[in-house]
């Protein structure tokens, strides 16, 4: 199913590459089809150059030295990106790195694999009796609809300036976050209960959770690349149950106490309410937080929300 994996990879490069624009455009007796246009695909280290993006399918032959020489011929004078499902043949060893990259089957694989594990696409099993007999998975992108982004809190030129740091490239990304909704109900003192719920942000770049507010405004997410953190920053469910409990908690002045000399109560003691978390719901949406990924003596992620930089090196 060649079409459909091409629509796959035009997806997931609006996610992943800078500027991406589909194209239909073939070259004529080539077995490579047009995917589209990107000034910018960091995933394979191609960071700022016009690149026209190609898909090499399935096939019984590798890809061979002359294929590509003949290719070139006839394709526009750009950089040229191909993603293949194909093997090369040794001798692509000696071809124009400056003009021309392959992504390997097994490197387009575990790109595919990681925006799987990421939540940005999506595999389904077929049925045995599926009439497409070529694949035994269907790659589907997930809605990007669904998915918000939180507004920044820094300005990147602000941040820079005050740190005296000048003459560094940047490019927007977002950082994957989570949002928990929950609802339940507050239990206080003499059995009193309350209904209440939250927004809580789950922040595994800093690793710790926050309450979101109703004045906080988030937008649809925009096409631009997205990261998420290493899987060991997740809060475990066990664990997750327990920071929410302490972030929800309240301490209110209670009616008791004792009384003033104008005849007055005064209360002395902050009355806990807590959640009932055995009977709370709690919801799991994805939400990105803005970012940049900047190059200043090697590649860092500039969170948008606290300032903070974190190694792009380690997360790869």
């Amino acid at each position: 199913m060649p079409g459909a994996m091409e629509d796959i990879l035009r997806e997931l490069l609006r996610l992943r590459s800078v500027n991406f624009e589909t194209s239909n455009k073939e070259i004529p007796d080539s077995s490579f089809k047009p995917i589209g246009l990107a000034t910018a695909v960091p995933d394979f280290g191609i960071n700022s150059r016009r690149t026209l993006i190609w898909h090499a399918p399935p096939g019984i032959l590798p890809i061979t030295k002359s294929e590509l020489e003949r290719f070139k011929m006839d394709a526009p004078d750009d950089f040229h990106l191909i993603l293949s499902e194909r093997p090369t043949h040794s001798d692509c060893d000696l071809i124009d790195e400056t003009k021309l990259q392959i992504v390997s089957p097994n490197e387009l694989s575990l790109w595919m694999g990681s925006a799987i594990l990421s939540g940005e696409l999506h595999a389904f099993a077929v049925r045995e009796d599926s009439d497409d007999a070529e694949s035994n998975a269907i790659l589907m992108y997930s809605n990007e609809a669904e998915n918000r982004v939180l507004s920044s809190k820094i300005d990147i030129e602000s941040w820079a300036a005050s740190r005296g740091i000048e003459g560094f490239s940047s490019s927007p990304m977002l950082l994957e976050a989570r949002l928990w909704s929950v609802s339940g109900d507050l239990q206080g003192p003499n059995c009193s209960i309350e209904k209440a719920e939250w927004k809580i942000l789950e922040d595994p770049w800093c690793q710790r959770l926050s309450i979101i507010g109703g004045s906080e405004t988030m937008q649809k997410t925009p096409k631009i690349r997205s990261i998420a953190p290493p899987y060991e920053n997740w809060l475990s469910e066990d664990r997750l149950k327990i920071e929410i409990s302490k972030i929800v908690e309240e301490r209110r002045r209670g009616d008791s106490g004792e009384m003033s000399i104008s005849g007055t109560v005064r209360s002395m003691l902050l009355e806990k309410w807590v959640l009932d978390m055995q009977m709370a719901l709690i919801e799991q949406y994805r939400i990105f937080i803005p970012g940049w990924l900047i190059n200043l003596e090697s590649d860092k992620i500039l969170h948008g929300r606290n300032g903070r930089l974190y190694d792009l090196v380690s997360l790869e």
